[in-house]
């Protein structure tokens, strides 16, 4: 069976993007903030690895 590639670039950057969204989700279980407000926040950080990705370093 052959081995499998080792992980690159886009692919941590693709296991990243959720991070922010479920450290949102924390944010509003411990906090005293709605999860609307938590997720919002969430998805804004989760937009910089994004553009990250997008824009600065475009896979070829």
């Amino acid at each position: 069976m052959p081995e499998s590639p080792a992980p690159d670039e886009y692919d941590l950057l693709l296991a990243a993007l959720p991070t922010p969204l479920f450290a949102g989700l924390a944010w509003s279980w411990v906090g005293a903030v709605g999860p609307a407000l938590a997720l919002g926040a969430g998805s804004l950080l989760a937009v910089a690895p994004l553009a990250y990705a997008l824009f600065l370093s475009p896979p070829a």
